[in-house]
Formats: structure tokens, C-alpha cells, sequence
């Protein structure tokens, strides 16, 4: 099973403005495209530089079908049938972790209804079969997870806990690849540029051990969890 962190679009204005005038998007990160009802979807590249793949997907969350996105090109990109999601991802993140057409995606609201195919086990002998179903219902067995697991993206959980003026657990990532220990950070969390003028690449925030103004690079930030 795959993570990947995303931003929800599930707004008119939301979907319109999609990854527009953006430079980056971190590895394992994109964004979902939420319908308010099944229909063909059509997606350009109008404004957005950066080279994607898009996936269509039903409101089960089965992957219809995945194209590539050229940057900048006003050419449309229609699904091949009526969907209620679309997901955007780094052009080559789906074949780079062997996710494919028919494959299923769950999280951020999609109930994934993946099917699961029940099989009967044939006796070889007389011998009455073995129950291995104990502590379980047989009649409803638990679904398979999903291929793709949707997070809340990690600059969604810092805006949430901004508006709640909510203290931080994080777990960060130096540049030089050190994981340093879990430090509590308070808002509030001010996004920045970094050096390469990516936007809101930079989280400024008081860092509660040293009693300062620290600044992270968002796609460092391993974890986030709530203080309690």
C-alpha cells in the first residue's frame, strides 16, 4: 500500500485554480478533485508548469483510466466516462510505484468499495474443512485496503491547527538527511518561499526547546501529530 499526501479541491474555486502558477510539488504529494456527482470530466494545463499524470477514478475509488499533462497546454484531457474524483501526482509517480488502471484509491473521503472475491475452499477428503473464520463474520469479510491511501497534506495540517492555535508534535528531516528528535512547535505557522522561490516551501514557527523562531522546509516535515 502506498501514502500519498494531498490537497482536496472540492470547491468550484478550488478546482479552477487546481496546481496553477505553482513551480514544485513534493514527491509524494498531490491533489484530489472532488465532484459533487458522477460526470465526464475534462482537465488543461492552462497556468500549471509542472509536469503531471492525472488519474480518473468512479466513486468507488477504482482508477479508470491515468493520462499524462503537459505543462502550460490548453488542450483538454477528458475522462472516458462519468467520475466523481481525479487525482493530480508528479508525472511518473503512478508507474514508479506500480499503480495501474484498475487498481483502487481510498482516504479523504473516498469510501473505497474495492470488491473482494469469495472463494470456497474444496475438502480433498471427507474430512470436514478446518474453520479459520473464529472471531470473524464469515458472511461480511473485512474489504481489502486500498492500493493508494490519501493523507491530509502536511500543509493543510499546519494551516488546521493555525486556525485552532493548536501546538505541534513534529518530526523533521535535516538537508543532510537527520532525523532530529520530536520537538513541539506553536503557531502561528507562516508559510514562506524558499531560496528557489517555491512557494510556500518554508514553515516559520516557535519552536517550544529552544525558545525561538525556527524555520522548516514543509517537504522535510516527516510527521505532525496534536499536542494532547
Amino acid at each position: 500500500m502506498k501514502n500519498l499526501f494531498v490537497e482536496l479541491a472540492d470547491t468550484h474555486l478550488k478546482r479552477e485554480m487546481g496546481l496553477m502558477n505553482r513551480k514544485h510539488l513534493s514527491k509524494n504529494n498531490g491533489m484530489l478533485f472532488k465532484f459533487p456527482y458522477n460526470t465526464r470530466l475534462s482537465f488543461w494545463m492552462k497556468d500549471t508548469y509542472i509536469p503531471l499524470d492525472i488519474a480518473f477514478l468512479d466513486e468507488a475509488g477504482k482508477i479508470l483510466q491515468i493520462n499524462e499533462m503537459i505543462p502550460l497546454s490548453t488542450r483538454p484531457v477528458y475522462s472516458s466516462g462519468p467520475c466523481k474524483y481525479a487525482l493530480e501526482v508528479n508525472r511518473g509517480w503512478f508507474e514508479q510505484n506500480n499503480i495501474k488502471e484498475g487498481q483502487y484509491i481510498g482516504g479523504k473521503g473516498i469510501s473505497c468499495q474495492r470488491k473482494q472475491a469469495q472463494i470456497t475452499p474444496v475438502p480433498l477428503s471427507n474430512t470436514p474443512p478446518i474453520d479459520t473464520t473464529e472471531g470473524q463474520d464469515s458472511a461480511n469479510p473485512p474489504a481489502p485496503a486500498p492500493d493508494v491511501t490519501l493523507n491530509m497534506s502536511i500543509k493543510e495540517r499546519l494551516e488546521q491547527a493555525h486556525m485552532k492555535n493548536q501546538d505541534l508534535i513534529i518530526i523533521y528531516q535535516t538537508k543532510s538527511g537527520k532525523t532530529l528528535p520530536p520537538k513541539v512547535i506553536s503557531p502561528p505557522f507562516v508559510f514562506e518561499p524558499n531560496e528557489e522561490g517555491h512557494h510556500d516551501a518554508v514553515v516559520k514557527a516557535w519552536d517550544n526547546q529552544d525558545a525561538g523562531w525556527k524555520s522548516f522546509l514543509v517537504d522535510n516535515i516527516l510527521n505532525l501529530e496534536e499536542k494532547k
